[in-house]
């Protein structure tokens, strides 16, 4: 808006979409120069065929850890989620690299999502050992953005999660659903 003078007036809104934009900005990481993104690899993870973490809240899955999800984070398209990884046995637990994920329906059906390593949180990977008790989280980003109309927006409900190689998948239900628009994309951290 226009004031006398010529001078022009700056509501709360464009203030706000200012300071957020700036913040962003402040936040992106240059990919360097001659580098290449990672190969995105189709998940192989297949859901648990047992007691899911989100029915047997009280017992500790045979593994001796459980996989939960935290409320993730939200703003202007980007998402953010952590995975939780508690170890709620009775001797160590040693992780390291990336948990498996496979992005699930509302019926259990593995979608087509690609995972990939995370952009955002560029950890190299380290091996974290858990003492009885103690717990680590891995970070999933994704953007919800619909860049053709012809494709069906992909709405996962539960996550399938392997905390290492070899190991037994967890089903778990987030809070709220991973709204990935149909970029078919996920991107895992390592454990952290």
């Amino acid at each position: 808006m226009r004031l006398r003078g010529g001078a022009v007036r700056t509501g709360p809104r464009v203030l706000l979409a200012a300071g957020v934009l700036a913040a962003l900005a402040a936040c992106a990481k240059p990919v360097p120069p001659g580098s290449t993104l990672p190969t995105p690899v189709r998940s192989s993870v297949v859901p648990s065929t047992g007691p899911d973490a989100e029915q047997d809240p009280a017992g500790c899955p045979g593994e001796g850890v459980r996989v939960t999800a935290e409320r993730g984070d939200a703003a202007m398209g980007y998402r953010e989620m952590a995975v939780k990884l508690t170890n709620c046995g009775d001797r160590p637990y040693q992780v390291a690299g990336r948990p498996q994920v496979a992005v699930l329906g509302k019926d259990r059906e593995v979608l087509p999502v690609d995972i990939v390593p995370s952009t955002h949180w560029n950890q190299t990977a380290h091996p974290v050992t858990l003492a009885p008790g103690q717990s680590t989280s891995a970070v999933l980003a994704w953007r919800n953005l619909v860049t053709d109309p012809t494709v069906v927006a992909t709405s996962g409900v539960y996550l399938s999660v392997s905390p290492r190689q070899g190991a037994p998948a967890q089903v778990v239900r987030p809070e709220a659903p991973l709204d990935l628009g149909n970029t078919g994309r996920l991107e895992v951290s390592v454990w952290l």
